[in-house]
């Protein structure tokens, strides 16, 4: 017998093993998905600039009917380009089910869990206007009161804040961006990115830069409800209430 036979085989070294909630889709993914959605924005934009103002007259100042239905075609193209890139970067090319993305039954807190969370966010919402109004800062939303004024503007502004947004943003921001984030720099990284991110999204003009910061707290604190759930259920209809809300004020304001 030789001294390479008295030896005990040595095995291939194993397959470093990914944390358990690391996503398939990765950095460059998550990268390039912005970057489509960015890109898609100056695309989509240009043609939709001209058509409006071809049939506006080329009237197209502030305030103006069609300025603002400029911004809400806009808003309805982006909020699918959203939709689009995270199922492209990662159920189409990885073969992953939605379920990967957060569209399963909640694994915690069951089916009443966007109540709690629809308050808590509107707690954190009513707490910092409440303060920044206090301190003399003029906060607008990047919904000005003036769009209420078009029967077909409030039309398309509902389907947009209440039909497409909860749904698209949450499987976005919260279902491809923190769920792929979480596996890597943590909860707290993954939700404050996101947030963040969930929060320049909402920037319209400098006039939306005081609510930014809690635009992205209520981002985080969704992430947090996904997190806890397992599901994106819940933060997609506390957004839904959240806009519902919104959408309602805004409309009884422009009524009154």
């Amino acid at each position: 017998m030789t001294f390479e036979q008295t030896l005990p085989p040595v095995e291939p070294a194993a397959e470093p093993v990914p944390p358990e909630d690391r996503t398939p889709w990765g950095y460059a993914d998550m990268a390039m998905a912005i970057g489509i959605v960015i890109g898609s924005l100056v695309v989509i934009s240009i043609p939709i600039i001209v058509i409006v103002s071809a049939f506006a007259g080329g009237n197209l100042e502030d305030g103006s009917d069609a300025e603002r239905a400029l911004e809400v075609g806009i808003s309805f193209l982006l909020e699918g380009v959203l939709l689009l890139v995270a199922a492209m970067f990662s159920i189409g090319k990885y073969k992953l089910s939605w379920s990967a993305l957060g569209l399963r039954t909640p694994e915690r807190g069951g089916y009443w869990f966007q109540i709690p969370l629809f308050f808590a966010a509107l707690a954190v919402f009513g707490a910092y206007v409440a303060i920044i109004t206090a301190l003399g800062v003029d906060a607008e939303g990047n919904v000005p009161e003036d769009a209420f004024d078009s029967t077909v503007l409030i039309v398309f502004l509902g389907v947009l804040s209440l039909g497409l947004a909860p749904f698209m943003e949450e499987v976005f921001f919260r279902g491809f961006l923190f769920g792929g984030l979480r596996g890597r720099w943590g909860l707290v990284g993954a939700a404050f990115a996101s947030g963040l991110l969930f929060a320049a999204a909402h920037f319209s003009g400098l006039s939306t830069l005081p609510l930014l910061p809690v635009i992205g707290i209520i981002g985080i604190l969704f992430a947090w409800g996904y997190y806890y759930t397992g599901s994106l259920f819940a933060p997609i209809l506390a957004h839904f209430l959240f806009n519902l809300m919104s959408f309602l004020v805004g409309l009884l304001g422009a009524t009154g």
